[in-house]
């Protein structure tokens, strides 16, 4: 397994990693499984979110005894101080920890995150958590190239989500941006949501681009699909 540095964030990862979301279809022991078939492959990474049901909930029950060994990631739809603060506390919860590694805005139109970073949006709230240590670092996660523009110039966002392989492949300049500005960059849908069969060649397109710091591809139990 490669390992990396996930931008200015300085965490140490596995450039392959994990998208918890389907996660939703197995249950809490077949999810402590997976985390130590990850373990035992090198795979570090793991993005969940609040929205994707019980997620949070098996990756908590999963990690136990072994939170250290993981670099976890989550992320919120919440918009506003008092619903981010609310979700950070929950999220907390779900994985039975005091620290989450990282903690994203997940996918804000451009109006939303107008709402994000003006006065009681939901940045206040994880500057608040940040040093509080209840989290360790902020980022972004987009599925348009102008929310995309736009994060890479707003400091605080030190890592940025987007979808990236060889059928969506728009992001490509902004993603050298990333590499340029240290931002991390995380490669989400690897695999066109299922629709690019041949998994090994998808991979090998996303991880030869040197901009890509991680990529997350959510696989079945015992699957190499992703969902």
């Amino acid at each position: 397994m490669k390992y990396t540095t996930l931008g200015k964030t300085g965490l140490k990862i596995s450039r392959m990693g994990f998208g918890g979301i389907p996660i939703q279809r197995i249950d809490a022991e077949g999810t402590k499984k997976l985390m130590q078939q990850l373990a035992e492959e090198g795979v570090n990474y793991i993005d969940t979110a609040r929205g994707y049901t019980v997620s949070e909930e098996y990756l908590g029950y999963a990690l136990e005894g072994t939170r250290d060994k993981f670099v976890i990631a989550t992320k919120s739809m919440a918009r506003t101080r008092e619903a981010m603060a609310a979700d950070i506390e929950k999220s907390l919860g779900n994985l039975r920890t005091n620290h989450i590694d990282l903690y994203q805005v997940h996918n804000p139109s451009m109006e939303q995150l107008d709402t994000v970073i003006g006065e009681g949006g939901a940045l206040e709230a994880l500057l608040e958590a940040k040093a509080a240590d209840k989290i360790g670092h902020i980022g972004l996660t987009a599925h348009s190239t102008a929310v995309f523009e736009r994060a890479l110039n707003l400091d605080w966002v030190e890592t940025i989500m987007f979808p990236y392989n060889i059928v969506e492949n728009q992001g490509d300049e902004l993603i050298r941006k990333c590499q340029e500005k240290n931002v991390g960059f995380i490669a989400m849908k690897p695999l066109a949501g299922g629709a690019i069969e041949n998994g090994s060649l998808a991979l090998r397109y996303v991880c030869s681009n040197p901009a890509v710091t991680v990529v997350i591809p959510g696989m079945a139990e015992g699957s190499g699909r992703e969902h």
